[in-house]
């Protein structure tokens, strides 16, 4: 037989009774986060006697006779759960506190967000800059075939009839020199 899962509101309803707002326990969440991983740090260190304590921390289910037993076994294991939940967000805060008055660790802090920053900048400059030079090959490759890179005075008529052909201009066979370059740099 499976438990249904908690609806919104019952787990709503239940962090509310517990005293706390939903925006204070997943703040407290971040900080037993950090509470927990300090708290591991240390608990390895020392493994060897923690793993009697734990065993003994464990309800028997051999020893347990009936299912009320079992119940107010698993209260106790989910008082204790919530027990140490507070004592690991405790934990996590004094961890975060002790870090922002470390001067050596507000340097750091700083200097990462100083870097982040630089990158940030730079990565942008790189980012123009390619824009930029796309930009200028772009107009490059326009200036090919605009008047500023050809020079109408030294081509023959034939040749402005030509390049005037490739541009579409009408009435150019009946031009003379001076239309044919009037209509090509409009």
């Amino acid at each position: 037989m499976t438990t249904p899962a908690p609806s919104i509101e019952k787990t709503q309803r239940r962090i509310t009774e517990a005293g706390r707002t939903t925006v204070a326990l997943l703040r407290d969440s971040g900080f037993a986060t950090i509470g927990a991983t300090e708290a591991a740090v240390a608990y390895v260190r020392r493994l060897g006697e923690r793993a009697e304590q734990m065993r003994g921390d464990l309800p028997d289910l051999k020893t347990l006779r009936d299912r009320n037993e079992l119940s107010a076994s698993l209260r106790e294991l989910s008082s204790n759960v919530e027990e140490r939940f507070d004592a690991l967000a405790g934990r996590g805060r004094e961890v975060v506190e002790s870090l922002q008055r470390n001067r050596p660790a507000r340097e750091t802090a700083e200097r990462t967000r100083v870097a982040r920053s630089q990158v940030k900048a730079a990565a942008t400059s790189v980012t123009r800059a390619g824009e930029a030079a796309g930009d200028v090959a772009r107009e490059g490759v326009a200036t090919v075939g605009d008047d500023a890179a050809v020079d109408y005075d030294s081509l023959t008529v034939e040749q402005l009839r030509d390049l005037a052909r490739e541009r579409g201009i009408r009435g150019r066979s009946d031009m003379n020199r001076s239309q044919l370059v009037s209509a090509l740099r409009a």
